[in-house]
């Protein structure tokens, strides 16, 4: 009883915070408030970026970059000639390249008396507001660099065909560039073009990344004369690729059992190289919408589906649930679910997704829920570019698991970044006791030799 009453004593002298500070009795009205002179963060930091630290980064001079690129010492074979023979005329291919300049910027404002106020950790909000600034920009260019103008359906196939690909200002990332590669003659060697040279670069894994996959992902480089050698892919692909050393029992050495089970596996030897690998947070499968802001079109007004045999179709029969939204350069609306509720498809059929025209967007994403599954956890498949005043059509040839991720293997000499401007600070005009500053950095990133490098899609990337 009596240390009961000690303690009730000195809470009535310490103090609490259960109401309202105008209403605070006793210590707590009196007390000094004490908050650590530390920002806790919790969103990523520098140590998450990746790509953009494997790049080289040059100067650029122009808005468009452009490259030379050799694709043959002249015809293969011929050389050898009877005696006498003066042999065959060869003359090199070479392409010039060109990749167009991205414009990241973004507005800070903060005011007079922000800027002034004894913050907690003795930063003043003006340089708070440009770190912040800088961070965001440079997660909008990690992500960019590996996924911008990816994942746009040319008629349910992800080629990264450029007419599928809706006009925004994003960079073209080292995902469309890759895919662009398979179809594009002036990327490829064409000396070895009878020796497979065309064939794709992308590895179709289907769920759980192995060893075999990426055994297959360092074969595809060495057969373009590559030696791709980092694969970066997702926190959750790489815990699944770890899982497959997990031991049931502790290690052994020595005979000895040490405090200590599972594995860590980042590196795997193949034939062609020592495979290195990375987890990316910016890689990780979409799950659902982006948060709304202003500027972000409007929900499709009617999502409607339709089921259909094709040839092409690798959806499993079952009964799926559809939703889509709406995006411009701006962001993303809310979603609109499919007005026919679930699906239901066939072994051997296609669904076609007929999405109504939005004022202002430029293309529409597309989420599918697994076989049985609901609209709430429907997850992204794919983007379709807006067809303008007409109904948008999305043909979901089951090509994509729902939030599934892309790894990609990288021989980083094979690209790099050209940069017009570094992250620059600029201050607007004032129209009011607020201090407006803009920040912005422009640049692109340019694959010289995009099919020495891997991609590995459709890998599963959520969690059961």
């Amino acid at each position: 009883m009596v240390e009961q009453l000690n303690d009730l004593l000195k809470a009535l002298e310490a103090g609490s915070y259960n109401a309202a500070p105008g209403q605070l009795v006793q210590g707590a009205a009196l007390q000094v408030e004490d908050l650590s002179p530390v920002m806790e963060n919790v969103t990523f930091d520098d140590s998450h970026i990746k790509l953009q630290k494997m790049l080289s980064i040059k100067d650029a001079k122009s808005t468009l970059i452009q490259f030379n690129r050799q694709l043959d010492y002249g015809i293969f074979g011929g050389s050898a000639q009877y005696e006498g023979g003066i042999g065959e005329e060869d003359t090199s291919n070479y392409v010039r390249a060109i990749v167009p300049m991205a414009y990241y910027s973004t507005t800070r404002r903060v005011s007079v008396a922000a800027n002034l106020i004894g913050a907690v950790d003795g930063k003043k909000a003006e340089d708070r507001s440009a770190s912040d600034a800088a961070m965001k920009l440079s997660a909008d260019i990690e992500f960019d660099s590996f996924r911008g103008q990816a994942d746009f359906s040319n008629a349910g196939i992800f080629d990264g065909n450029p007419n599928a690909i809706a006009d925004i200002p994003n960079m073209v990332g080292v995902d469309a560039q890759i895919r662009m590669s398979d179809s594009l003659s002036n990327t490829q060697d064409l000396m070895f073009a009878e020796y497979g040279s065309d064939q794709t670069v992308i590895v179709s894994v289907n769920g759980t990344l192995t060893q075999t996959s990426i055994e297959d992902m360092s074969v595809k480089s060495a057969m373009q004369h590559g030696s791709a050698d980092k694969l970066i892919l997702d926190p959750i692909s790489l815990s699944a690729y770890n899982k497959i050393a997990f031991a049931k029992e502790r290690i052994m050495l020595s005979g000895s059992p040490q405090e200590a089970t599972g594995a860590e596996l980042r590196k795997q030897w193949t034939s062609s190289a020592l495979v290195s690998l990375e987890p990316s947070r910016f890689l990780s499968g979409k799950t659902r919408p982006a948060r709304s802001r202003a500027g972000s079109p409007a929900a499709p007004a009617t999502l409607t589906s339709a089921a259909a045999a094709n040839p092409a179709s690798n959806l499993a029969a079952g009964t799926y649930v559809y939703k889509a939204t709406a995006v411009n350069e701006r962001g993303e609306s809310v979603e609109k679910v499919d007005d026919g509720g679930a699906q239901a498809v066939a072994a051997g059929e296609a669904v076609t997704l007929t999405i109504a025209p939005v004022s202002g967007a430029k293309y529409f994403n597309v989420y599918r829920s697994e076989d049985g599954g609901s609209a709430a956890s429907a997850k992204f498949i794919g983007k379709v570019k807006a067809a303008g005043s007409g109904n948008t059509s999305f043909i979901d040839l089951g090509n994509r698991r729902p939030g599934s991720v892309t790894g990609f293997l990288i021989q980083a000499n094979t690209m790099g970044m050209h940069q017009l401007s570094p992250y620059s600070r600029l201050k607007l005009a004032l129209s009011d006791l607020s201090l407006p500053e803009a920040h912005f950095r422009f640049l692109c990133l340019a694959a010289y030799q995009p099919r020495k490098n891997v991609l590995a899609e459709n890998i599963e990337g959520q969690l059961s």
